[in-house]
């Protein structure tokens, strides 16, 4: 049965009622002000006609009459120029409130669509974690597991409820970062920064096969839990495309402290850096399967921008692997406290 086109106009106008009522309004108020306009300049005009025929009516003297009429008409000029600049600033203002209108009915559309992909990414990745626990609960329930297979698929249950726990974190910041709270930030040690947060992945994730390589200790002043975040946002990329070992170096540059976080994985076009940082964006292989919400480096890079800092990719090619560089102020050189943030974890 063919879909009635009536009920998607139906459906927009119900999204878009307030857009429609503002636009509704700029288009009556550019009519009114042109109609105001108009008739403003027919009756100045009118008024210099009825003037200009009563001077010459009752003026008999030519050079008073020359006199008369001529700053007869330098006024109805003045009087037309500032109805034409009115009106010129009336348009000018009207264009720019159609702007703005354009611009947010744009930006809402946008988020629309983004919380539409972050339902979809988030009901996909949902299932197969939920499957997997219920599958093992209901062996557990029914005393079915085999005793040689009993602590792998325990160990599967946990990795799987690792995962629910992790998508729920990065909803979270995601909804954070859209509400834009303060940050919080104080002094850190960087090597204990890092190697906290590594042996917290350890506790929870197990082994891992990264190097950590310090370098000198800094002090850095930053929100721990977005710190936290982005780091271990960049691990969980490594693990899912970066291949069998990751390496971390740290250093001090040009005032700032980096991070880079190499792999040896799957790597990317130099092109397309950048669009790895789009929300929802997920990297697709022939054969290779990934979870995620696709919003882990786009927060990544939010969060270190927040910190006045910066997240950067790189790669040689496809199959060469891939870094990102992580660098934030020193502590001394950035004053952050009460500060507006874009997210915090």
């Amino acid at each position: 049965m063919p879909r009635d086109p009536l009920l998607g106009v139906k459906a927009w106008l119900r999204n878009n009622l307030d857009v429609v009522a503002f636009a509704t309004a700029l288009i009556v108020s550019g009519a009114l002000m042109s109609w105001w306009a108009l008739l403003t300049r027919y009756n100045i005009l009118e008024m210099h006609r009825l003037i200009e025929s009563q001077l010459r009516l009752t003026v008999t003297d030519s050079g008073m009459l020359a006199t008369q009429l001529a700053a007869l008409s330098h006024h109805t000029e003045r009087q037309l120029f500032m109805i034409s600049g009115e009106s010129g600033l009336a348009a000018a203002l009207l264009l720019t409130f159609a702007g703005v209108l354009f611009a947010v009915a744009r930006r809402r559309r946008a988020a629309n669509q983004r919380m539409q992909r972050l339902l979809q990414f988030t009901t996909h990745e949902l299932k197969t974690p939920i499957a997997g626990v219920r599958a093992l609960l209901q062996s557990l329930q029914l005393d079915s597991l085999p005793p040689a297979h009993k602590n792998r698929l325990l160990e599967q249950g946990v990795t799987e409820c690792n995962r629910l726990e992790h998508l729920a974190e990065t909803i979270l910041t995601y909804q954070r970062a859209v509400a834009r709270p303060r940050l919080s930030a104080s002094i850190h040690s960087s090597n204990a920064l890092v190697g906290e947060i590594l042996e917290h992945r350890r506790n929870t994730l197990g082994q891992e096969a990264v190097s950590w390589q310090p370098g000198p200790a800094a002090a850095l002043h930053v929100d721990a839990d977005a710190f936290r975040v982005v780091l271990e946002n960049l691990l969980d990329n490594a693990r899912k495309y970066g291949g069998a070992s990751v390496t971390l170096t740290a250093a001090v540059a040009d005032g700032r402290w980096q991070l880079s976080v190499r792999d040896q994985g799957i790597g990317f076009a130099p092109a397309d850096a950048e669009a790895l940082f789009d929300p929802f964006s997920r990297q697709q292989r022939e054969g290779m399967t990934t979870h995620g919400s696709g919003l882990g480096l786009y927060l990544s890079r939010q969060l270190a921008r927040d910190m006045r800092g910066e997240l950067s990719a790189a790669s040689e090619g496809p199959d060469r692997g891939s870094v990102f560089v992580l660098s934030v102020p020193l502590a001394a050189e950035t004053p952050l406290s009460g500060e507006k943030s874009f997210a915090r974890a």
